[in-house]
This record gives structure tokens, sequence and C-alpha cells, in this order.
């Protein structure tokens, strides 16, 4: 009898199916003579909506080394609750360069910039139909860059990396409530008055090599669809805030 296990796969054993050719039944008896078959993952799904490599490929790494973001989509997949990634963020040293290769695959710049010179760093926001919108952020080449810490986050983790996913959710308060009671720790407060058009809040970072590394975002939006300049730069210095032993403290 086979048996599925809560790690996504199949165990057992059986013979091929009948109306196989040869080849294929030797195909199939060989598969379930290893006894195991993958079976896909709610996380699988979600990957599947994006296939160009150039997304697809680390959106997998990011899930897999963000352990809220994996608990996210199990919690949702537990609720039937649906998985909508609604932007991806990459830190880098230079956005036209790092903006290439997406737009070579569809990606649009529309000339949507959230500046921060008072902070060191400014964004551009580039968008394809079908696909979650990227936010590519980097520090100022002149003095004003000698504010921001995102050069020496690029330098310790290179900027091929999702720095966070952000997931659509439509009520925050209680998607945040749901995540807590499952152990899931948030960098602070919420970030937009209830009602507003954009409301966010990050988890406390992961960390690699000593230092804060990446975060899951949850984002409400009511109506809108940019990124509000003033709630951005909060997030920013909110991205630092580490997960400690139950405890959350800046990295």
């Amino acid at each position: 009898m086979n048996k599925a296990y809560g790690d996504g796969v199949v165990r057992g054993s059986r013979a091929a199916p009948p109306n196989l050719s040869e080849c294929e039944a030797r195909e199939e008896t060989n598969v379930w003579a290893m006894g195991v078959i993958t079976m896909p993952t709610p996380l699988d799904a979600v990957l599947a909506l994006y296939p160009e490599p150039i997304v697809h490929r680390p959106l997998a790494d990011y899930f897999r080394e963000n352990e809220a973001a994996r608990r996210f989509v199990d919690l949702c997949a537990a609720r039937r609750w649906p998985v909508r990634v609604d932007h991806l963020t990459v830190r880098c040293l230079d956005i036209e360069r790092r903006a290439a290769p997406f737009l070579a695959i569809g990606y649009e710049d529309r000339r949507e910039i959230v500046d921060y010179p008072d902070q060191g760093w400014w964004a551009k926001v580039y968008r394809k139909p079908g696909y979650p919108a990227l936010f590519l952020d980097q520090a100022y080449l002149d003095e004003r860059g000698k504010k921001s810490f995102l050069p020496a986050w690029v330098k310790l983790f290179g900027e091929e990396c999702f720095h966070h996913v952000a997931v659509r959710v439509d009520d925050i308060d209680a998607m945040m409530a749901a995540m807590q009671a499952e152990g899931i720790e948030f960098s602070g407060a919420i970030v937009g008055a209830k009602g507003t058009r954009l409301r966010q809040i990050f988890t406390a970072a992961e960390q690699r090599k000593g230092q804060a590394y990446s975060v899951l975002e949850l984002a409400e939006r009511n109506g809108y669809e940019g990124f509000v300049p003033e709630q951005a730069d909060g997030l920013m210095q909110a991205s630092v805030m580490v997960k400690k032993k139950g405890k959350v403290e800046s990295g």
C-alpha cells in the first residue's frame, strides 16, 4: 500500500499500470520500484506561475532560505488561503545594469522612482504582465550614498538574490495575528494606518554570516498599486531587525 507522508513524498511499490508501451511500462515500473514519487507542494504551485529562470530560480532559493516565507505558504495551504506574490526586491549597486536581464524578458521601465536623498538610497520599479512588480534599490554613487547600508549588504550577499518577497493579503492585521500564533516574528508595527492605500510589515530577518539577510513582507493594498515613499524608508530600517531566541533585535 502506498502512503503519503508530510514531506510531500509518496512511498510504496506496485506493478506498472496496463496499456503502456514496453518502454513506458519499464520506466513506470522502475519509478515505482524506487519507492519514491515526489508530489507537488503548495510552493510548487506558486513557483510554477513564474517560469522565467531569472525569476523562478531566485524565488525558489528565497523560499528555501527564508523560514517565515515557507511557513506562510504552509499556513495558507492549511487554511486554503491564496498565495499572491506582490513584488520582488533586489538590492544592487547599479539599478540600470541589474535591470537589463529583466528588461530582456519583458519587464518594463515605467519611470516609477522612489527617492531618498536624505537616507542615501533610491529605487526604481519595473513591471511585467502576469509577474510580480520588481523593486530594485541601490545607494547613491555620490556622497549621499555613504549614509546607506545597502553597499555593505550587497558586498556580503551579492545582487542575484531577492532581499525580500512581498505577498499580498486582504487583511494584514488578521494575517499577522495568524502568523504570530504560529510563532513567526515581525520586525515591528504595521506601516500605514487602517483603511489607507497601502499597509506593510516585514517579518524579523533571517540571518546569514551573522547579519540580517532576508525578510518576508505582508502587503495590504486598497485600490492602489504603487509604492508610498514615506513608508519605504521605514521598512528599509526595519529590515535589519533579526530573530534572536524569540526576541527581535537589531542586527
